[in-house]
């Protein structure tokens, strides 16, 4: 389990429980006495911050689109903890007493007597609790970790700014209309690297000029990503050139075989030309 996930779980475990602490009965419950409106007030502002920095901390670190998710599932796994720890918090509140109430006799009625289902209530509970628990381990393990986590990724130094550069995934390339294969990719600067670039491209094969650079990467900073046309004689000793252009007009570039950094797709053209040779 990454820091990501724990982070996530704790944030959402405080949070919750904040916002217990920010309601009269569980703060009775939890600190065994009543606090006061504006400590309750403060108890719930901060619930609120630590589920949102939650969901802050899983965007940053997998994206919106999987850190949401996730930020979802790790919300019903803290929720349902904390409904199942509070009975067990040793301070009790005292139990009302039950009114008294009038027992029947089951053969009056031809009733059969009522079963335990206190026990089996509770049984089912704790059940269903670690059945989630276990579906969303099991999605955890099977989950892609961030492209540009990867230990595939090219990390390095292009001119004066660190980076990361990996295949959006570790697939063979997508064929398109005209059966045209395209590969995704993404890429990433340091934070301060980021604020003095101004265009970053991509290509197999080296760039004759900068107008033949390649594709452009679109976004910034965290969510750098381009896909590219890959060409029908590809081959493992090809080369994927990144181009990036400064502010300041300085171009830096830098490239590796693409038996580095994409083997999948080699391995596809690779098949691609012995199924035309045999044919």
């Amino acid at each position: 389990m990454t820091l990501a996930h724990l982070s996530m779980l704790a944030l959402s475990l405080l949070g919750f429980t904040a916002l217990a602490l920010a309601t009269e009965r569980h703060a009775r419950h939890l600190l065994r006495r009543l606090p006061t409106p504006r400590w309750r007030l403060l108890a719930r502002v901060a619930g609120w911050l630590l589920l949102a920095a939650a969901l802050a901390s899983g965007i940053r670190a997998l994206g919106a689109d999987v850190g949401l998710t996730l930020w979802l599932g790790w919300l019903s796994v803290a929720a349902l903890a904390l409904v199942f720890a509070l009975p067990k918090w040793p301070w009790q509140p005292a139990a009302a007493p039950a009114p008294a109430r009038r027992t029947r006799d089951p053969a009056a009625d031809g009733s059969a007597p009522l079963p335990a289902d206190d026990a089996f209530r509770h049984r089912t509970a704790w059940a269903l609790l670690a059945a989630t628990v276990a579906a969303f381990a099991v999605g955890l393990l099977r989950e892609e970790p961030h492209p540009l986590q990867r230990g595939d990724a090219q990390r390095g130094r292009i001119g004066p700014w660190t980076f990361a550069l990996a295949e959006a995934d570790r697939q063979p390339p997508e064929v398109v209309d005209m059966d045209v294969p395209l590969k995704a990719y993404r890429l990433r600067f340091c934070e301060a690297c980021d604020l003095d670039i101004r265009h970053a491209y991509l290509k197999v094969k080296r760039p004759r000029s900068l107008r033949a650079a390649g594709m452009a990467f679109n976004g910034a900073r965290w969510e750098r990503r381009v896909e590219i046309q890959l060409p029908a004689n590809l081959t493992a000793d090809s080369e994927l050139w990144l181009t990036v252009v400064g502010k300041d007009g300085s171009v830096h570039q830098a490239s590796w075989p693409m038996s580095q950094v994409s083997p999948a797709t080699v391995a596809w053209f690779e098949q691609q030309r012995k199924s035309d040779e045999t044919r």
